[in-house]
């Protein structure tokens, strides 16, 4: 199994029944979250992203954020890592 559909599989499992509704989308070089509720803070090394409940970190190189609305954050770069905190 692939590292985007692993973390994906494991993502929706992890929401099913859940009310902390977000979804994130990994492609080539970008992933895109939503239903965020804004970012925590951000550099070109580490982005963090408020969720209703917890926050996603994501761990890369390049990084930055491309779009930014209301519901949906793109962000570019290379990822290497993504970490969850206090998403049940």
């Amino acid at each position: 199994m692939s590292y985007k559909k692993e973390v994906q599989d494991k993502i929706k499992s992890n929401l099913d029944g859940a009310l902390n509704h977000f979804s994130i989308t990994i492609g080539k070089g970008y992933v895109v979250v939503e239903g965020h509720k804004g970012v925590l803070s951000f550099d070109s090394a580490k982005i963090s992203v408020r969720l209703k409940k917890g926050k996603v970190n994501f761990d890369g190189e390049g990084m930055s954020i491309a779009s930014s609305q209301k519901e949906e954050l793109v962000i570019k770069g290379k990822i290497l890592n993504i970490f969850f905190d206090g998403v049940e």
